[in-house]
């Protein structure tokens, strides 16, 4: 880099150069680190949920994974709603919940399984 004298009166001149350079700089860093946009979790009640699959499935059948806890859900008072994220990965993995009786039969295993010495 060349090195020479600045008088006061080139300030105001180099000043606005340093400003331009920084500025360009801050462009090039930005574009070479993606902003990180968190989206909102989107929601669907049971009605989205139907035009949402790609089945399209009645609404009885989707109540009927409900219960049986085939499928992710929330419940929120008496309001059933299903996340997206979860329910793509549901349909990406053909994974299922647990029903209530599998979770008890593999509770009662566990507990048996500690209560007789069985690992």
């Amino acid at each position: 880099m060349e090195e020479k004298n600045v008088s006061f009166n080139d300030m105001p001149q180099l000043m606005a150069v340093m400003c331009a350079k920084l500025n360009e700089l801050g462009n090039k860093v930005d574009k070479l680190m993606p902003t990180e946009k968190k989206e909102e979790p989107q929601w669907f009640n049971v009605t989205s949920l139907i035009e949402y699959l790609p089945n399209h499935p009645a609404e009885q059948t989707i109540y009927g994974w409900t219960s049986a806890r085939k499928i992710p859900f929330h419940k929120r008072g008496k309001s059933i709603l299903f996340n997206k994220e979860e329910i793509d990965q549901w349909l990406r993995n053909g994974t299922r919940h647990k029903s209530e009786s599998d979770l008890e039969r593999e509770a009662m295993s566990y507990i048996n399984s500690k209560r007789y010495g069985k690992h």
